[in-house]
């Protein structure tokens, strides 16, 4: 029902369960003029997801895809209502495109995976670690 590209769109998919690691010295980007701007400055997982460079783009997918620890297909289903997020590839997650003014950020969608992976229905409660992704979600696309 959701995927990383319909949330980030929310996921590309879908920071860091250790909200930054070793990606967060990976914040500011190139001075290339790439198509996402400058980027965002300081821990990639206090940026929203329009902010990103294409390279804080492409670290955000890898530091989702290593802190979920999944492979790409898995989805994390609340079997209550149906309602599921989708682990993309990193490819798909790098493809995805948001609307300027998404204010969901990177650390969010990786507390939204990551709590989904353990509990899909109470990651998925409005008062969950994805609730505040969903509520979001609609200005991202």
């Amino acid at each position: 029902m959701l995927s990383l590209l319909a949330l980030s769109s929310i996921s590309f998919l879908p920071a860091c369960g250790d909200d930054g690691g070793d990606s967060g010295d990976n914040a500011n980007s190139d001075s290339d003029g790439s198509s996402n701007g400058d980027g965002c400055d300081g821990p990639i997982t206090d940026c929203p997801l329009a902010e990103l460079s294409e390279e804080q783009q492409a670290t955000y997918c890898d530091t989702l895809l290593a802190a979920i620890d999944d492979e790409p297909g898995t989805q994390y289903t609340c079997d209550a209502d149906g309602t599921y997020l989708l682990v993309n590839t990193a490819e798909e997650c790098r493809a995805n495109k948001v609307s300027a003014d998404c204010p969901i950020t990177v650390g969010e969608l990786i507390d939204c995976y990551k709590a989904a992976k353990t509990d899909a229905c109470g990651a998925f409660a409005e008062d969950g670690a994805c609730g505040p992704v969903f509520s979001q979600g609609a200005s991202c696309v």
